[in-house]
């Protein structure tokens, strides 16, 4: 009894910090980090203590082959990495969840539901205020610091990509509640609209790209498992189209997106300057970053070198860039920091999430979500950065354990 009851406490500690994984993007860094150094000793001590069983769940779950794909290349390059101060940080911030990962054998199903719960709460709030913010000026926290670029909550220009990131959850309940027929519908109805709206309002057009793949994969997920019509997938394009070209029109939505693209009119299509404008004037990053993986082909220059290295260079070679922390492209970023090694693994480990993703019976919005953070196309935030890496890792650890569990309950069907 005794030891149920300490389980049981240990479950509700470990969803409370899993939630609060989410919630915390809202806060400041130094609490966030806070929070993910605690998880991570309680993650040792735990892993040390039930060190058979979490091995053995690694094994079974698949966790330990995505970990390894993901975290050997990065150790490999930082012991010939050209700063191998930044690029040991790198390993050191990818290794905490390798053991916070051990604390998720103390969820089972309902736990993982209470997770997807608090996420959607937060989803709500942050979508909600947002939706407030662009339409009166304010939100709770205050007056808007940005109405050109609606920041919410957040502390800098985070909410358009980590919402968007997020959007599998809260399009995933909105579809539940119309197939249960329950009375919340409306509601998730709503916060999904908002949602969508606020990623276009936010203005981080990486948030728009991720969007648009979010709800690509669901479809991708309802054609594979046969359960959706060509004839309904092309209404819903229809549907996205007039919704889309009816946000277009927003004069804030405007501004950000359409008028910048006319810009580039002004040169010729095609030309380095046409990219140059098309890209916000991102091309001597990803420049940059093709130098350091041509440089270090094998193994890469190592992870957290590009700052410094880029930021270091002469100003007539970093352009209108003072400074820069990331490539802003993770397939380039993981390219130029891992090397083709590096690169190929990456390619297998995202790639196997997809395929877990397409391949399983119930649709899971936390493999989506992990997906949505790893993809190579992901143009805003660091791969290899402490800020993302949360966004990357849980999905990724609440996702594999949904699909363990599930297998483990009807293998066929899972």
């Amino acid at each position: 009894m005794n030891c149920l009851k300490e389980k049981m406490t240990q479950q509700n500690i470990a969803l409370f910090l899993f939630v609060a994984f989410f919630w915390l993007y809202i806060a400041k860094m130094g609490v966030y980090n806070g929070v993910v150094i605690a998880t991570t000793l309680w993650g040792i001590y735990f892993c040390v203590r039930n060190r058979k069983d979490v091995w053995q769940y690694f094994k079974e779950s698949f966790f330990i082959y995505l970990f390894g794909l993901l975290f050997i290349p990065i150790v490999i390059s930082a012991c010939f990495s050209v700063l191998p101060k930044d690029s040991w940080k790198t390993v050191l911030n990818f290794s905490r969840f390798f053991f916070i990962a051990g604390l998720i054998i103390l969820f089972n199903l309902s736990a993982l539901n209470k997770v997807r719960y608090g996420v959607l709460a937060f989803i709500a709030l942050i979508a909600l205020d947002a939706t407030v913010e662009w339409l009166t000026g304010y939100h709770l926290t205050g007056v808007s610091r940005d109405r050109n670029r609606i920041m919410g909550l957040f502390q800098f220009y985070h909410l358009g990509y980590v919402l968007a990131t997020l959007t599998p959850i809260i399009f995933y309940q909105m579809i539940l509640s119309f197939m249960d027929k329950q009375k919340s519908k409306y509601f998730w109805s709503i916060i999904s609209i908002c949602s969508v709206l606020v990623i276009f309002v936010a203005g981080a057009r990486a948030g728009v790209i991720t969007l648009l793949v979010s709800w690509s994969l669901m479809v991708l997920w309802l054609i594979v498992q046969k359960k959706v019509s060509l004839k309904k997938v092309l209404a819903s394009l229809v549907v996205l189209a007039v919704i889309g070209i009816g946000i277009s029109q927003i004069p804030t939505v405007k501004n950000r997106y359409i008028n910048p693209y006319q810009e580039t009119e002004k040169v010729e299509i095609g030309s380095y300057e046409w990219f140059d404008k098309l890209s916000s004037a991102r091309l001597v990053l990803w420049e940059f970053a093709w130098k350091q993986y041509h440089e270090n082909p094998i193994i890469g220059a190592g992870t957290g070198t590009f700052h410094q290295e880029f930021s270091s260079q002469p100003k007539e070679l970093k352009r209108q860039h003072d400074e820069a922390f990331f490539p802003h492209f993770h397939g380039l970023e993981v390219l130029s920091q891992t090397g083709t090694l590096g690169f190929i693994c990456y390619l297998l480990a995202v790639s196997a999430v997809l395929v877990m993703l397409l391949t399983a019976k119930q649709f899971s919005v936390w493999l989506t979500v992990a997906f949505l953070a790893m993809m190579p196309i992901n143009l805003h935030v660091a791969f290899y950065g402490s800020f993302w890496a949360v966004l990357i890792w849980i999905p990724l650890i609440l996702g594999l354990r949904e699909r363990y569990l599930l297998m483990q309950k009807d293998p066929v069907n899972a």
